[in-house]
């Protein structure tokens, strides 16, 4: 038996659709009801639509609306690359977010380690007056700012919304780059402190961390580039590219942060096996010392322990303790000539 999700009975007739809301001239949102037009009018202001991909019946739904046909394949695709693309009756794009985990709330922070990349895919169509958005799995910038638009924020264009969704990726990127080199001051100090324990294993989890931040920082403002190099910055009524330009600004600011932090800490990693090689060949050396040093002893004890006739000592009264000054004695001999040489030194 089928089940209707609560979804489904709201917006009869646009199965997939998880909710939608409408805004009016001056921005204000308010979710949509059973009945409201999906499609804008003439006074409707404009709309947001938000499918889920996972739902076959989005397809079908997505049909029914005003948009081009490389717009609805952008929406209805699993492509897992930043995407930005205008065209004379919209735009459509692929953006990245951090998968959104309920039991987490949407409060802002920075993503950790069980948190995985969700991609956004979008179009604007209508003349501007329809922003159609759809994922896989549930993201955290867009229900956070779903949320705020509904809380009041308002909002007067398409692109606007797009631009806070990314703005607040953006911002946990930052959250999360700030946690790292907090940390990375942390280890650095305990490396010149020498007091070096696991550190290897923390900045080897660091460095990983840094690289999940850089990636999509880096696809974000290299399609954001991109997409400004296109467009000539004198094309009127063009929401979208300023929007673009102060992503694209963003991004790139960000980027060089992570950057300058993966820096610091290969630097400091390799500060860190300078150290542990420095310190393992003092063990070396010591060991060394050590074994040069017994060897003599165990030489004389070894040749006074054949218990054959003949040896020296074996008939004197003190022999043992004879035995023992001489083997001490080559011990001394062999530190006297290491010195000589320059092989001993300090540790």
């Amino acid at each position: 038996m089928l089940v209707r999700s609560d979804a489904d009975v709201l917006f009869d007739g646009f199965p997939g659709l998880l909710w939608a809301v409408r805004f009016d001239a001056e921005g204000r949102a308010t979710p949509m009801e059973a009945g409201d037009p999906m499609e804008p009018g003439e006074h409707h202001g404009w709309r947001w639509l938000h499918f889920n991909q996972s739902d076959a019946r989005s397809a079908q739904s997505i049909a029914r609306l005003a948009l081009s046909e490389d717009a609805r394949e952008a929406l209805l695709s699993h492509d897992t690359h930043v995407i930005l693309q205008r065209q004379e009756d919209g735009a459509y794009g692929v953006f990245v977010d951090w998968e959104h985990q309920r039991a987490g709330g949407t409060a802002p922070r920075a993503p950790g380690h069980h948190d995985g990349l969700g991609w956004l895919h979008f179009a604007i169509g209508g003349g501007d007056g329809l922003l159609v958005t759809a994922r896989r799995q549930p993201l955290r910038s867009v229900e956070t700012v779903r949320r705020q638009l509904c809380a009041g924020e308002r909002c007067s264009h398409p692109a606007r919304v797009l631009e806070a969704i990314a703005e607040h990726f953006a911002d946990s990127v930052e959250r999360a780059t700030d946690d790292l080199s907090d940390s990375l001051d942390r280890i650095e100090d305990r490396v010149l402190a020498d007091a070096i324990g696991d550190e290897r294993r923390d900045l080897a989890s660091l460095r990983h961390q840094s690289v999940r931040l850089h990636r999509p920082l880096t696809a974000m403002r290299r399609v954001l580039k991109q997409f400004e190099q296109r467009h000539a910055p004198d094309e009127d009524e063009d929401e979208l590219l300023p929007v673009a330009s102060r992503l694209g600004q963003r991004f790139d600011d960000l980027d060089g942060d992570v950057s300058t932090l993966q820096e610091r800490a290969r630097l400091l990693q390799d500060e860190v096996a300078a150290k542990l090689a420095e310190r393992t060949n003092t063990h070396l050396y010591v060991l060394s010392m050590i074994t040069a040093l017994l060897l003599p002893p165990s030489l004389v004890v070894g040749v006074f322990g054949m218990n054959l006739h003949g040896l020296p000592f074996a008939d004197h009264r003190a022999g043992a303790s004879a035995a023992l000054v001489l083997g001490l004695l080559s011990s001394l001999a062999v530190y006297l000539i290491l010195r000589r040489l320059g092989v001993s030194r300090s540790t």
